[in-house]
């Protein structure tokens, strides 16, 4: 007699090999979401800290004299047009405030700028 199908021991054996495959990679997937997340991140910090400078391209006479710092916002860099107003933090997924801090230092010879988190 001819039987179409599989037995319940290949069955259990099927489910328990995906049980395992699962169990290796849902901590690989989640890892990796949240390095993406991670490296996103990183990168609209470096978004910001680029329009700060480009703000202090076009707005040199408000840049600080040397050894001393300014202090502008991300939303001065909105209302100037450097930022989009959606540039979203990946991490909450919601929009950096307008108060997050750009800290703008004079090293004599070069200026350095710095996302104040």
């Amino acid at each position: 007699m001819k039987k179409n199908g599989f037995t319940l021991a290949e069955l259990l054996g099927v489910i328990t090999i995906l049980s395992l495959i699962l169990l290796i990679a849902i901590p690989t997937i989640d890892r990796m979401l949240k390095e993406g997340k991670t490296d996103l991140y990183t990168s609209q910090i470096k978004s910001i800290e680029a329009a700060a400078k480009m703000w202090g391209t076009d707005h040199v006479n408000e840049l600080p004299d040397a050894n001393e710092t300014k202090i502008i916002t991300l939303s001065r860099l909105w209302q100037d047009g450097y930022v989009d107003e959606n540039i979203k933090n990946p991490q909450t997924d919601k929009p950096f405030s307008g108060s997050l801090e750009i800290k703008i230092t004079n090293h004599g010879t070069y200026y350095n700028y710095e996302v104040i988190e």
